[in-house]
């Protein structure tokens, strides 16, 4: 595996900075704004496979771009999307597809920066007082909607309360929550009823996106309405995606864009027709490039591209509320059957790192002395004999059949199972079947699915660990292990809340929980030359187009 760096200074590379600030967020927090807590983003659906140069120490590779200040104004972006987009309300989808045009379109009163550092966005500035429980922000004046309408605090006011008083990925973070106010059109106060770590890394993330008055007093959102840089125009359901640019954008200025004048995704499911596609100049970018073609894009000097590491973490689902994986020990028997370096090799091509840990790799989350369990077949016989199976078990393996990485893992996974004698039934199901049967009503045996970029830890290991985590869905509970992360949301200090982590970790793989980590992998884009500015965001998942322009 390799440190990609071509094109870019390596002390300035985003893994350098990334390891950095994973070490200065532990220690802070969210005591100040400035050195606060970064983004508790996080989701069940991850790129179409992409792929690139990541190491344990992650990494970028990117083709070096033109200097901002020769940005053109206008064009048409034709982007060649990997996994069709979903819903259109920030606070209830999951899927990433989503997230990546919902990022364009909407805002936060906060924002993620290249640094990992947070920064006042749509709040002008934020005050944490009373032992951190009192959150005060002045909120910038002349920010629009794509309606028309003027932010003000009524709109961030409504916002919040929807998200606290209905059933949205964010509500469980309010139980924190003793007051809102909106003393003034231009101030927003939040009090916590305890010292609560995670809270302003929430906020900025897309679940607790600002959006009009009108809006958030709907149950769902059909046609998002937001104070980005992009504007929604339409979406045929599996086929495409268009976005306008805004030119009522408060953020913009001719260094900074937005530039684009339209940008058109197009859903192209396949990596191999995508690819072909752009390779005949079809399309100016494309995102989720499989593994196996990472290499020969790499080496394509008329393409720019561009890896980021750590973007997503697969794993393998296990129905602990259904047989046989109810078993613990039919669960550890799996465990045991397979190499997971081979399975990562046959998915990734040398391009992911294997984990036992949810922990962001390079982290001081991950536990210093556990790694993933080596295959053992005598040791599958004992726990299948334990379990009561000794000639083994049969189960569904549903597999999204979008995402092909996890597919050839499926492959060599069932493969090693086999040999174990256990049975697993592959079936390959869509991406919206996958939401639909295996996530919303949890039908199905084993799965494989993933998690967005985990660089702070609560996304990992609360959201989807613990039983009221936004997105669990594997029916595992553990007593010790819910105190274990629910107390670590309250501790500031990194070493402390480390040691919490390390001790949950152990619990994970000693009591074989539903989420059997594989590997982690990297986003992989590729562009046209005419692409100009920075593919992708700091969070290593979605995409922001503000400051990118076609030189043509």
């Amino acid at each position: 595996m390799q440190d990609g760096s071509k094109g870019s200074d390596p002390s300035d590379s985003r893994s350098t900075r990334r390891r950095a600030f994973l070490s200065a967020v532990g220690a802070t927090g969210v005591s100040a704004l400035a050195g606060c807590a970064g983004s508790d983003s996080g989701s069940t659906d991850s790129d179409s496979d992409g792929g690139g140069d990541g190491g344990s120490d992650g990494g970028g590779e990117s083709t070096p771009t033109a200097d901002p200040g020769g940005a053109q104004v206008g064009g048409t972006l034709q982007w060649g999307g990997a996994v069709p987009v979903q819903g259109l309300d920030p606070h209830i989808d999951t899927s990433a597809a989503s997230k990546r045009v919902l990022e364009n379109i909407y805002e936060e009163l906060v924002k993620l920066q290249d640094d990992y550092s947070l920064e006042p966005h749509l709040a002008k500035s934020l005050e944490q007082t009373e032992d951190n429980t009192l959150l005060s922000m002045e909120l910038r004046e002349g920010v629009t909607f794509h309606d028309g309408s003027e932010m003000t605090s009524e709109d961030v006011l409504a916002t919040y309360e929807r998200v606290q008083n209905g059933d949205f990925l964010a509500t469980g973070f309010f139980e924190n929550v003793e007051e809102l106010r909106a003393p003034d059109d231009y101030t927003f106060e939040i009090k916590l009823n305890r010292p609560f770590a995670p809270f302003i890394a929430k906020m900025a993330t897309a679940e607790l996106a600002i959006m009009p008055a009108e809006n958030a007093a709907k149950d769902q959102v059909e046609e998002p309405i937001g104070t980005g840089p992009y504007r929604f125009e339409s979406r045929e359901v599996e086929t495409s995606f268009t976005m306008s640019r805004y030119e009522d954008y408060w953020g913009a200025s001719d260094e900074d864009g937005p530039f684009i004048d339209e940008i058109v995704k197009s859903e192209i499911p396949d990596p191999s027709v995508r690819l072909q596609s752009f390779n005949a100049g079809e399309y100016d970018f494309i995102n989720g490039i499989a593994p196996r073609d990472a290499e020969s894009v790499r080496n394509n000097s008329n393409v720019r591209f561009e890896t980021q590491f750590p973007k997503s973490l697969v794993y393998l689902g296990l129905n602990c509320d259904r047989e046989p994986f109810d078993n613990k020990d039919a669960r550890l028997a799996l465990d045991y059957a397979i190499d997971k370096e081979k399975v990562a090799e046959a998915a990734l091509y040398g391009t992911g790192q294997t984990t036992a840990s949810p922990a962001a790799p390079g982290s001081p989350y991950v536990h210093p002395d556990l790694g993933p369990r080596e295959r053992d077949l005598d040791k599958v016989q004992e726990h299948l004999d334990a379990a009561g199976m000794s000639d083994g078990y049969s189960a569904t393996f549903k597999i999204p059949q979008s995402y092909p990485t996890q597919v050839q893992g499926a492959e060599v996974i069932a493969a090693d199972a086999a040999e174990a004698g256990i049975d697993l039934e592959i079936q390959q199901i869509t991406w919206s079947t996958w939401l639909s049967d295996v996530y919303s009503n949890r039908d199905f045996q084993a799965t494989t699915s993933s998690y967005l970029a985990l660089w702070y830890p609560d996304v990992s290991f609360y959201k989807f660990l613990h039983p009221n985590g936004a997105f669990f869905f594997t029916g595992w509970e553990n007593e010790e292990y819910n105190s274990l992360v629910e107390e670590a949301r309250t501790i500031y200090d990194e070493d402390e809340r480390a040691d919490l982590y390390h001790d949950a970790t152990e619990i994970l793989q000693e009591e074989r929980s539903g989420h059997l980590l594989l590997w982690w992998q990297p986003s992989i884009y590729a562009a046209q030359p005419e692409y100009k500015g920075p593919m992708g965001a700091p969070d290593g998942s979605t995409l922001q187009f503000q400051d990118n322009w076609l030189d043509r």
